[in-house]
């Protein structure tokens, strides 16, 4: 069992795409309230494909009604974050990414890697930007 002082959310790195795995949901949600992180929860219970998952995303984050639900609109609409709802930092909870045929490990390593890249483009502004799965 993963002690509490090892898992917490201070301890995350600034930027980050991982597994929620040995983290605990509520403290992180108390952790970006705290530190005045934007928090952003995606519950993706009962998508089964790509569109599903990013219309998810999109309703979850408020992404602009132009979001093209594409990879590539969604990395536009993320990197847009900071100047549409600045905030310290960002925390995304993808709550339940779906592991269907319609959405399989390479649709899943495809936005996972979006994600990445969106890290690092907040990473180079400074700003911090983390995003943990379930």
């Amino acid at each position: 069992m993963t002690q509490a002082s090892d898992s917490a959310p201070s301890r995350l790195p600034s930027h980050v795409v991982r597994s929620m795995r040995g983290l605990d949901r509520a403290q992180i949600c108390a952790w970006a309230k705290r530190t005045r992180q934007r928090l952003f929860e995606v519950d993706l219970a009962g998508c089964g494909d790509k569109p599903a998952v990013l219309r998810a995303i999109a309703q979850a984050l408020n992404l602009p009604s132009w979001f093209g639900v594409n990879l590539d609109a969604l990395y536009d609409s993320l990197t847009d974050l900071r100047e549409q709802q600045p905030a310290d930092g960002y925390v995304v909870l993808l709550d339940r990414l779906p592991r269907t045929a319609q959405f399989d490990a390479e649709q899943r390593a495809a936005l996972l890697d979006v994600f990445r890249d969106v890290v690092d483009d907040f990473a180079d502004a400074k700003i911090p930007f983390r995003v943990l799965y379930s």
